[in-house]
């Protein structure tokens, strides 16, 4: 099954597009759709629109998986976030692909085994299952990417896995450890490097080296 995933933005909406087969994955394109900012409000979401459905399109996916809009603190924001996502939500339509969406907190959970995991969870999880990295020396939009890519996942996890074949992705993410508890091992780590010892030492190397 083709499965893509697409992250909604003003300026930049990340996509990628997925196969799912008998428990495995593979990823046949990913990247991001952007939009200029010298550009007025409607001619962003023409571009939005039309770049959409031109990756529909070249790729003829079964479903459209995207990633619902949740909450932000800005209304304004949130509003332009939101039509971004009608248009996108169009596009699938006109090519009479169906679309599902997914709450950011849904898609962590079944990612990462832990619905309040940050950004950098998420690409650690994403990385680890599609064995995909950023560019190197390259300013990238990857974070919109490896959204987009999450999407995708949490559909095939949610509706085309196995309980069998979601544990075997869980331990690839995890190194076999228990969702929860890998978590507790990081953020305790974390805070073990930001913790005086006697004598004054900090535990860890200086950022500067």
């Amino acid at each position: 099954m083709k499965i893509l995933g697409i992250d909604p933005g003003t300026a930049t909406t990340g996509y990628g597009v997925i196969t799912c087969e008998k428990g495995k994955f593979c990823v046949i394109e990913s990247g991001w759709i952007s939009t200029s900012k010298d550009d007025g409000k409607g001619k962003r979401l023409i571009s939005t629109f039309e770049q959409t459905r031109s990756v529909i399109q070249k790729h003829r996916p079964d479903i459209v998986s995207i990633e619902r809009l949740f909450f932000f603190i800005n209304a304004k924001t949130a509003m332009t976030v939101a039509e971004s996502g009608g248009v996108i939500r169009l596009a699938a339509a006109l090519e009479n692909v169906p679309f599902i969406e997914f709450a950011p907190k849904s898609i962590k959970l079944e990612i990462t085994g832990y619905g309040r995991a940050d950004k950098t969870m998420v690409k650690s999880a994403v990385r680890k299952i599609l064995n995909v990295r950023s560019p190197k020396k390259k300013k990238t939009h990857f974070d919109d990417v490896s959204d987009a890519l999450a999407v995708a996942l949490c559909y095939a996890r949610k509706c085309l896995l196995s309980s069998d074949q979601n544990s075997i992705m869980y331990n690839k993410v995890t190194n076999g450890e228990a969702p929860l508890k890998k978590i507790k091992k990081i953020k305790k780590a974390k805070a073990n490097k930001k913790s005086p010892i006697k004598g004054g030492d900090k535990i860890g190397r200086s950022k500067s080296r």
